[in-house]
């Protein structure tokens, strides 16, 4: 019989896994947001009659490298989650103690799923460091540019303090992004291993059933 600890730890790393999922989706819809208004501001910047700088240019190019892992990153986040919330309903529905049937089901439809999605999981551990280091770029670049507009107009105006907030935004963006890969890194070597160990046990089942007189 399985224990109440195995079903708590697998709900636990489903939620977790959910949450990192949920919480990826959201910062990729305002990562394409914020890559758009990087580019906005340089075409704006450009028509304006403002000079082209090499600082321009590199936001441009970053921005649009942002805008286009932001938009990989919502179809990856959103395909994972798809299947999560249905095996996440199916394990929380139960009231008292859940049946064994409950969590081995739970925990072979995961691993079914992750098997479907290994390559977009892995997509996204990809997506998110790119993305995290291009944020963080954008962070750094904003950042740098806050401090010359104030120091070569030796006032903070508005202008200088628009800056900011897409420096903080950016910057918060890239640690999330960081971060997120190392869980989902964590959860696939967890579920690789779990894999690695269903796919042994299949052609002792199949044999089995084999020898099975009915």
């Amino acid at each position: 019989m399985m224990s109440g600890t195995v079903h708590s730890r697998f709900v636990s790393e489903l939620r977790s896994f959910y949450l990192v999922t949920l919480l990826n989706v959201v910062f990729a819809a305002l990562a394409v947001a914020l890559g758009i208004q990087y580019i906005v501001l340089s075409i704006n910047g450009l028509a304006g009659g403002q000079p082209v700088s090499l600082v321009r240019v590199a936001t441009a190019a970053v921005s649009m490298v942002a805008f286009g892992l932001g938009i990989s990153w919502i179809t990856a986040g959103a395909r994972i989650m798809g299947g999560l919330t249905s095996i996440r309903r199916a394990c929380l529905s139960k009231e008292g103690p859940v049946p064994a049937e409950v969590t081995t089901s739970g925990i072979i439809r995961m691993i079914a799923h992750y098997r479907a999605n290994k390559k977009t999981i892995r997509t996204m551990i990809l997506v998110c460091t790119i993305g995290g280091f291009c944020f963080l770029a954008l962070g750094i670049i904003s950042s740098v540019e806050f401090f010359s507009m104030g120091l070569l107009s030796g006032t903070i105006t508005l202008n200088t303090y628009s800056v900011l907030p897409a420096a903080l935004f950016s910057l918060g963006i890239a640690i999330v992004s960081l971060v997120s890969s190392y869980y989902f890194m964590k959860f696939s070597k967890a579920w690789d291993l779990r894999e690695d160990t269903l796919s042994r046990s299949e052609p002792e089942l199949a044999e089995a059933l084999e020898r099975d007189p009915r």
